[in-house]
């Protein structure tokens, strides 16, 4: 059996779907979940707490909790296509429990949301949840948050890696994409570390709303420029500096139209790579004439580091 049996819910009320994945499942489900609920999915990795001082270890063997919002009640004939979605994908395998349903109010699915999220140090950025209060160290940079339905909250090791790469590798001035900018949050970290301007693209609705949104709460819509579409529907121009924090597969589709619109020696973050895909991405990378210069790991994610080359 795949799931739970389900609480009723009515429009007006959103339904929670939790799914507790395994590391080789975790990129596919939450592809399948984002498209089936027509939103973003949050991801709470496998994290131990050390101590109140200590920190926390990340076990990347261990499962995963996804939890997607769909708005209304879904009904068991959606609950069936959802049980075959998964199926035909190849993914029951990867989950380690049934499919759990839960209907949250508005203002209950408001607070679920935010539990999820708390301060995130990553390197000298720091990301802050809009609702929490956080008094900035000396040399920090703190971005405020909102991530509503999008992906991007600085949890993710993905996220993660990426932050942590731009604040060593950031041209300043740069000219900037960030593809498949979610909640906004490496385009806004891409301006408050000294980019000039980021173009910030997303294929989906509700994360373009987020990123305007997160733009807005930063006080930087005026050098993020949040784009409804992808690589194909933006202005011309070339870029600097590309981050791509989206999936295996766009990334070998995409890797040839990217490097033709960068710059020579512009450099490429190319993330939400899980391990398995490694090889693969690399092959399109190299096919598409950039250098691997690194392959950052975490757990089972890579994010790679690539350059353009110096001649078109």
């Amino acid at each position: 059996m795949l799931e739970t049996i389900a609480t009723s819910g009515a429009p007006g009320s959103w339904t929670e779907i939790t799914a507790v994945v395994l590391p080789e499942g975790l990129e596919p489900l939450s592809d399948l979940l984002a498209a089936f609920t027509g939103g973003g999915v949050a991801v709470e990795p496998p994290v131990q707490a050390l101590g109140p001082d200590e920190g926390y270890t990340l076990d990347p063997s261990a499962p995963s909790v996804l939890r997607a919002y769909a708005y209304g009640p879904v009904s068991p004939a959606r609950r069936a296509l959802l049980r075959r979605r998964i199926a035909g994908s190849g993914l029951r395998r990867w989950l380690s429990r049934p499919l759990r349903y839960r209907t949250l109010s508005e203002q209950d699915w408001a607070e679920a949301w935010k539990a999820h999220y708390e301060v995130e140090h990553v390197g000298r950025i720091v990301v802050r949840p809009a609702w929490i209060d956080y008094e900035a160290a000396p040399g920090e940079v703190v971005l405020s948050l909102d991530p509503g339905m999008a992906f991007g909250t600085g949890q993710h090791p993905t996220t993660r890696m990426c932050l942590l790469a731009m604040q060593e590798l950031l041209p300043p001035e740069a000219d900037v994409l960030d593809l498949g900018t979610g909640s906004g949050i490496l385009a806004i970290a891409t301006v408050a570390l000294g980019a000039r301007v980021c173009i910030a693209a997303d294929i989906e609705e509700q994360a373009v709303a987020a990123a305007r949104a997160n733009a807005a709460l930063n006080q930087v819509e005026d050098r993020v420029r949040v784009v409804h579409g992808s690589l194909e529907d933006l202005p011309p121009g070339e870029f600097d500096f590309v981050c791509a924090n989206i999936n295996a597969g766009t990334i070998v589709r995409l890797a040839p139209r990217l490097r033709e619109k960068m710059r020579p020696g512009a450099v490429l973050l190319a993330s939400g790579v899980i391990a398995e895909r490694e090889s693969e991405v690399r092959s399109a990378l190299e096919a598409a004439g950039f250098e691997i210069r690194q392959v950052l790991s975490d757990g089972d994610w890579r994010t790679f580091v690539a350059v353009a080359p110096a001649q078109p």
